[in-house]
C-alpha cells in the first residue's frame, strides 16, 4: 500500500480559521449536551444515563483532541489513534446504554 495517503491528511491547513471555528462550535455544542445529559443522570440516576454521559465525554474528548492537534500539542499520528479510539469507545457506550435500557425496562404495551 505504498503511496496511499488519507484524503484528509493534508487537505486543510491546521491553522485555518474555518477549522478552528468548527472545532470551537463542536466543543461548545458537545459541552452543552454533556451538561444536559449530566443533569438527566442526576435526576434519574440510572445506568443508561451514566453511559450516555460517558459517551458524550468521549465526544467532547474528540473535540479536545482536534483542538490540541491544531495547536500542535498532538501529532497527526497521535490524533488519528486517539480519534478512532474515542470513536470505538463512543459507539460501545451508546450500544451499552441502549442494551442496558432495553434489558432493565420491559417494553411498554401500546393500546392505540
Amino acid at each position: 500500500m505504498v503511496g496511499l495517503l488519507p484524503i484528509h491528511s493534508g487537505f486543510v491547513e491546521s491553522q485555518s480559521l474555518p477549522l478552528v471555528a468548527l472545532i470551537a462550535v463542536a466543543a461548545t455544542g458537545t459541552a452543552v449536551l454533556l451538561g444536559l445529559a449530566f443533569g438527566g443522570f442526576v435526576r434519574r440516576q440510572s445506568g443508561p444515563y451514566l453511559l450516555i454521559v460517558a459517551a458524550l465525554i468521549a465526544l467532547f474528548a474528540r473535540s479536545a483532541v482536534a483542538g490540541f492537534t491544531v495547536t500542535g500539542f498532538v501529532s497527526m499520528t497521535e490524533h488519528h489513534v486517539l480519534e478512532h479510539g474515542l470513536d470505538v469507545a463512543l459507539v460501545a457506550l451508546v450500544i451499552a446504554a441502549v442494551y442496558h435500557a432495553r434489558m432493565v425496562s420491559p417494553e411498554a404495551d401500546f393500546d392505540p
